[in-house]
């Protein structure tokens, strides 16, 4: 019986032994950790290495990230002031689809009118309208990628219009040059006949007074 009671308890103490090793806060690893100064310092350099390429990355990043932010607004107003004109010129505007802008709320109807403003038209019919500029970058880029296409086949179009008046235009000058030419030429003639006899008669009175 003492055996018995020998052995189980020995048991016990190996299984309490083994958990202990298990859950010691030390040990985490198989492999002890050194603490070795050499490697100390080379891993405090490895660190100190990576850390200073990691914070001039994101300097480099954070410069050029400041300097998009400043250029940004100023592009898209030049652009949309230029927009603006080539519609005010065309007197053109654009029925958009709402399914192609960026917007949250239910839209009924999106324009683009020919002063460059973008109004929304939201299903109780309230209405929202500012200048394409004042709205952030991603509408401004949704909605020139939806007009540009269809500006280039309005351009095309114009372009057609004023070659047939340019056309128009030169082919009458050239023929009422003609006439001009034909006209101012019939008129000059007897002004250089006058010319050449008054030069005849000087020449004359001339050598009649040198034989006096």
């Amino acid at each position: 019986m003492e055996n018995a009671e020998e052995v189980l308890k020995e048991e016990t103490d190996k299984e309490t032994e083994e958990e202990t090793r298990f859950f010691h806060p030390v040990k985490l690893s198989e492999t002890e950790e050194t603490l070795d100064e050499n490697e100390i310092e080379k891993s405090k350099v490895k660190i100190e290495t990576k850390l200073q390429d990691l914070l001039r990355s994101i300097n480099e990043e954070t410069l050029q990230l400041s300097e998009f932010l400043m250029e940004e607004p100023k592009l898209i107003n030049e652009l949309c002031t230029s927009l603006k004109q080539i519609l005010k010129k065309l007197n053109i505007s654009f029925n958009l689809s709402p399914s192609s802008l960026p917007v949250k709320r239910k839209v009924k109807k999106v324009i683009l009118n020919q002063d460059g403003h973008l109004i929304f038209v939201y299903e109780k019919e309230e209405v929202d309208s500012a200048f394409l500029a004042e709205y952030p970058p991603e509408i401004v880029m949704a909605v020139l990628w939806t007009v540009m296409p269809e500006l280039a086949k309005v351009l095309t179009l114009y372009r057609k219009k004023v070659s047939v008046r340019v056309n128009f235009f030169g082919r009458v000058k050239k023929e009422l040059n003609g006439v001009a030419k034909a006209m101012l030429g019939t008129e000059q003639q007897p002004v250089e006949k006058t010319e050449e006899h008054m030069d005849v008669v000087k020449s004359s009175l001339e050598n009649e007074d040198k034989n006096i």
